[in-house]
């Protein structure tokens, strides 16, 4: 599990904050506690990332209270509203973006939301559960990676969340492959149309996500071009790995639908196949039951009554029954 790092003693609003860092000009950060919010914010040059868990209720309260961003952005921040946006309000940008679960301190398959608010000097992302691009970048931070700009960091985000995508992307490759070697060994795949259907549903939702996104981006990059050179040419970067990157998604999506519906095919010729079997072999045993049948009757002048083993020669009769009506079915087949 991400570890937090978070006063649980102290009742202040700030104290539901997670992660505080200063983030000088030339882009190295340095970790503040958080109850030094307040401080860091008023210093000049740079700028600030503040990160807030909304299922502490501190957090919320801070976001609500103290957060120096406007009322909308605020809204967003602590809103229940789980749909995908991207806004410009004057000099903030706002958005909620989606992300992987981070579970365990490994990324799940599970889709969760990001967002943030974003201006010149500060940077605020919230979240209800951990997400994994957002524990990425934090990392790479400690690390010693520099973000001179707020709007790098989110693209760094950004990425890594592309990054998750594409590796999932790469699973789910790797899982038709097995799915289409079976096929084509010609192997038993009776049970792997529930594992296609699972993968082809993952697929399409992350293809959902990524059109979203892709879209979202493409529609606000006109509208900031204008303003913001830097922060657009950003966006459009964005764009341009996310069209690529939903292109590989949408593949794995229609391959797995093709391989399903091979799956399909194979299974309903299988089924016809043991059908006819089944058919044959009633077909064969009709003109036997019926000889059966009439041998059976308890009726006088019975053929074979009197006759030393006449058991063996009724049996002899329902065997040639069979026998020639096996063949006129054959001789039907070829005609």
């Amino acid at each position: 599990m991400v570890t937090e790092h978070v006063d649980t003693v102290s009742g202040a609003p700030a104290s539901g904050i997670v992660w505080v860092y200063r983030f000088k000009d030339d882009g190295t950060a340095t970790s503040f506690p958080c109850e030094q919010v307040e401080q860091i914010l008023a210093i000049e040059g740079g700028w600030t990332w503040i990160h807030i868990g909304l299922a502490d209720t501190r957090g919320r309260t801070w976001v609500t209270q103290h957060a120096p961003v406007s009322d909308i952005a605020r809204e967003l921040l602590t809103g229940p509203d789980e749909h995908m946006r991207l806004d410009i309000l004057g000099g903030e940008v706002i958005g909620v973006l989606p992300d992987l679960q981070q579970e365990f301190a490994r990324p799940t398959e599970d889709l969760v939301r990001l967002r943030f608010a974003m201006t010149d000097r500060m940077l605020i992302t919230a979240r209800r559960r951990p997400v994994h691009s957002l524990e990425l970048t934090r990392r790479t931070l400690d690390a010693g990676r520099r973000f001179p700009t707020a709007i790098s960091f989110l693209d760094a985000i950004v990425d890594q969340f592309a990054d998750g995508i594409s590796r999932v992307t790469e699973k789910i490759g790797d899982q038709l492959d097995e799915v289409e070697n079976r096929l084509l060994r010609d192997e038993d795949v009776a049970g792997e149309r529930t594992r296609l259907g699972r993968m082809r549903l993952q697929s399409a939702r992350m293809h959902r996500q990524l059109a979203q996104l892709r879209q979202l981006f493409h529609r606000l990059e006109p509208r900031i071009a204008a303003e913001n050179r830097q922060v657009a040419r950003a966006i459009r970067t964005l764009a341009q790995k996310l069209d690529a990157l939903d292109h590989d998604v949408a593949a794995q999506h229609e391959r797995a639908r093709l391989l399903l519906d091979e799956v399909a095919g194979l299974m309903s010729a299988l089924t016809n196949r043991r059908l006819f079997q089944l058919s044959i072999l009633t077909a064969c045993l009709l003109a036997p039951t019926l000889v059966t049948g009439f041998f059976g009757m308890n009726t006088k002048s019975m053929p074979f009554q009197e006759v030393e083993g006449g058991t063996w020669y009724a049996l002899s009769v329902a065997a040639i029954a069979g026998v020639v009506a096996y063949a006129l079915l054959m001789r039907m087949r070829t005609e």
